[in-house]
């Protein structure tokens, strides 16, 4: 797989980062999905938030769905 850079927000960061992209009432309220294997993610499972082809994805703390993100994203770049 080729380099994936991942940004790390702080937690307290988190809220503000959320607004910004749009995704902060879905996370809160439950409505967010992970985009790979379609569990609610809130605040304590997020595991990160990437954007694909124009649109931006949640994705849950699963390390399979983490590895999946890391590996479309690599795809993507090639």
């Amino acid at each position: 797989m080729g380099e994936v850079t991942f940004y790390a927000v702080d937690e307290k960061d988190l809220v503000g980062v959320l607004k910004r992209l749009g995704l902060y009432h879905d996370v809160v309220e439950g409505r967010g999905r992970c985009y790979f294997c379609g569990v609610p993610v809130g605040l304590g499972n997020l595991g990160g938030v990437f954007r694909y082809e124009g649109r931006v994805y949640l994705v849950c703390n699963s390390v399979k769905c983490l590895y999946e993100a890391a590996w479309m994203i690599a795809r993507k770049r090639q």
